[in-house]
């Protein structure tokens, strides 16, 4: 074997990828799961707390919006800030069924803690909203490291899983079929910035959201 055929075959040994794939799993534990190569979407399925799913319904029928934005820094008083942030985010509903608000809250900053404890960036990016249409119709791919979703009410995300045969990872028409990330299921989705994995990221979009309803989106993101 001559130097410039065993050099061919070391680049194309090191340009190989492994098939991506998802993990999906009913503990948090999964999550872990997207630091593996071959893994570009990881799924926490559970169940949300009565509570959460009561004050989500009080939202809906009275019509309320809900749209925060910001960056948390990771630091000591981090669940302190997102506290305080979502607080003044999120309505006020009498209620009987224990306080869906603090739930909610205690929720969301358990998942900027997962999120921070995973990745440690130095600052997240907190997007809360309420949506009546679909931000992201078209499948595509993120451009960011890794993105955790959640909906606390409506329609999950939609996301393909890898193509076969040689066809294109984002369809230029409307697919025969595609998965979904059920409500209150928790997401990571890998992105084409993470290392070594351009061009594989998680092909996904928002669902439609369907007359009458009300979707709370929830997304977390590096910003370092």
């Amino acid at each position: 074997m001559n130097a410039a055929t065993e050099s061919s075959l070391i680049d194309a040994v090191s340009t190989q990828q492994p098939t991506r794939v998802a993990r999906i799993g009913d503990q948090a534990e999964v999550l872990g799961e997207i630091y593996q190569p071959e893994c570009n979407l990881a799924v926490w399925q559970r169940d949300l707390e009565h509570e959460i799913e009561h004050y989500m319904t009080q939202l809906t029928e009275s019509n309320r919006q809900v749209n925060l934005r910001c960056l948390i820094g990771t630091g000591e008083e981090m669940r302190e800030e997102i506290t305080a942030q979502l607080s003044r985010a999120l309505p006020n509903f009498a209620s009987t069924v224990g306080d869906g608000k603090e739930a909610l809250i205690n929720n969301i900053c358990e998942l900027v803690e997962m999120y921070q404890c995973l990745f440690e960036p130095e600052q997240i990016g907190v997007r809360l909203a309420t949506l009546q249409r679909a931000m992201c119709p078209k499948f595509h791919v993120d451009l960011l490291p890794a993105r955790m979703v959640t909906c606390f009410s409506g329609a999950g995300t939609q996301w393909l899983p890898e193509p076969e045969n040689g066809e294109q990872r984002i369809p230029e028409i409307e697919p025969d079929r595609f998965e979904q990330i059920s409500t209150g299921d928790v997401a990571l989705l890998k992105g084409d910035g993470w290392f070594e994995n351009e061009g594989f990221g998680v092909v996904h979009r928002s669902p439609p959201v369907a007359e009458g309803e009300t979707r709370m989106f929830l997304s977390l993101d590096f910003t370092d």
